[in-house]
C-alpha cells in the first residue's frame, strides 16, 4: 500500500474512526434500488440540503466526476458527528498533503441540530453528500472490507456510521 494511504487511514483512526479501510473505486458497487430506499425509506428526503433531491448535481453528472477517482478511504464510527469531521479532515489532509486535489469526502451531514432547509445552508463548505445519496450500495461496497451494516429487528441501522473519501 502507498504510503500516503496508510498515513490518512492511520489519521482517520487518531480522529475517531474505529476503522478506516482503502479500496478501489472500481469496487464500489452502485444499484439504482438505493436511491429509492433513499427516497422511501429515509426521513431526511427532501429536508436536508446534503439529501436528495436538493443536491444540486444529477446522479450522472456525480458518475462522470466518480470516474476519475482510484482509491478510496471507508471510515467507521459510531457517531456521525465524528465521522463528518473525520473525513472532511481526511479530505482537506489529502488535497493540502498528498497532492490529492480533487479529494471529496461522502459523509451523512450533521454539522446542525436541524438543517436550516429551505433557508441557505449555514456550513455549504461543510456539507457533503452520503454515500448512498447517489444510489451506493452501502452493503455490497463495504462486505468485501469486513465492515457489515447490521439492522435491527425493526430495521432501524445499528449504530455504524459509514464514511468515504474519494481520492484521486
Amino acid at each position: 500500500m502507498d504510503e500516503k494511504y496508510q498515513i490518512l487511514i492511520d489519521k482517520s483512526v487518531e480522529l475517531g474512526a474505529g476503522e478506516a479501510k482503502l479500496m478501489d473505486t472500481s469496487e464500489i458497487v452502485f444499484d439504482p434500488r438505493s436511491h429509492l430506499k433513499c427516497r422511501f425509506g429515509c426521513n431526511r428526503w427532501g429536508r436536508f440540503w446534503t439529501c436528495p433531491p436538493h443536491l444540486g448535481i444529477s446522479p450522472e453528472m456525480f458518475m462522470e466526476g466518480f470516474e476519475k477517482y482510484e482509491k478510496a478511504i471507508v471510515l467507521k464510527t459510531t457517531d456521525p458527528k465524528v465521522g463528518q469531521e473525520a473525513a472532511l479532515t481526511i479530505e482537506k489532509e489529502a488535497m493540502l498533503n498528498y497532492g490529492c486535489t480533487f479529494a471529496f469526502a461522502l459523509a451523512l451531514c450533521v454539522k446542525c441540530e436541524e438543517c436550516a432547509y429551505p433557508d441557505p445552508c449555514l456550513h455549504p463548505h461543510l456539507a457533503r453528500p452520503t454515500m448512498d445519496a447517489y444510489g451506493m450500495d452501502i452493503g455490497k461496497t463495504l462486505e468485501p472490507l469486513g465492515f457489515k451494516v447490521e439492522f435491527d429487528k425493526e430495521g432501524q441501522l445499528l449504530p455504524a456510521w459509514y464514511s468515504m473519501v474519494l481520492l484521486e
